[in-house]
């Protein structure tokens, strides 16, 4: 399990061995059960995990309304970024989905590595550049396009967690309520605007 760690590290830039041996000496791997809080409002946020196996959602309520920010599956990182690079107590909730298996790497060992071992500032950035991609794509998406277009890019770039993910989770993600998805969603399997 730790070895799909490294692969995803690996990938965002090549690592030596020393790097990787400290990676599996204080990598934790820990399995959750479906409907598990991995992080809630109001806690810290002290560890950053991939998902080995399994789904995460993250979110937060406004208004009594629980708004879905991001899905995690498999490969994904999941953390609550500002909480963790602030270590301040933040506003996320993070659910698993289903049974759910981790690699994580507490804060301060992610601190110690990033001092011990320079090429991994290059891994963390580019992890970095990459969430604040997606995230940034998101926002774009739901700013700038209609409720269709919305599930459209839901489509085109999650269309694993369709069978996955319930429909208010999606509505949520998509900024629109479960009505306006049924519509939407009856609409494309009519094949009609």
């Amino acid at each position: 399990m730790i070895e799909q760690l490294l692969n995803r590290l690996n990938a965002l830039h090549p690592m030596d061995e020393q790097l990787t041996g400290r990676i599996k000496e204080v990598t934790i791997i820990s399995t959750y059960p479906a409907k598990t809080y991995l992080l809630r409002d109001g806690q810290i946020c002290d560890r950053a995990c991939m998902v080995v196996k399994g789904l995460a959602r993250a979110y937060y309520v406004n208004e009594d309304r629980d708004i879905t920010s991001r899905f995690m599956d498999e490969g994904f990182i999941i953390t609550s970024w500002v909480s963790y690079y602030h270590q301040q107590p933040g506003d996320e909730f993070i659910e698993t989905l289903e049974d759910t298996t981790l690699a994580c790497i507490r804060y301060n060992d992610i601190q110690q590595l990033y001092k011990d071992y320079p090429i991994f500032n290059i891994v963390g950035r580019k992890q970095t550049e990459y969430s604040l991609y997606t995230s940034e794509m998101r926002t774009r998406m739901l700013r700038k396009q209609t409720a269709k277009e919305r599930y459209t890019f839901f489509l085109q770039n999650h269309p694993d967690l369709l069978n996955r993910v319930t429909l208010k989770h999606i509505a949520s993600y998509l900024g629109m309520n479960e009505e306006t998805l049924s519509r939407i969603r009856s609409q494309f399997r009519k094949g009609t605007d």
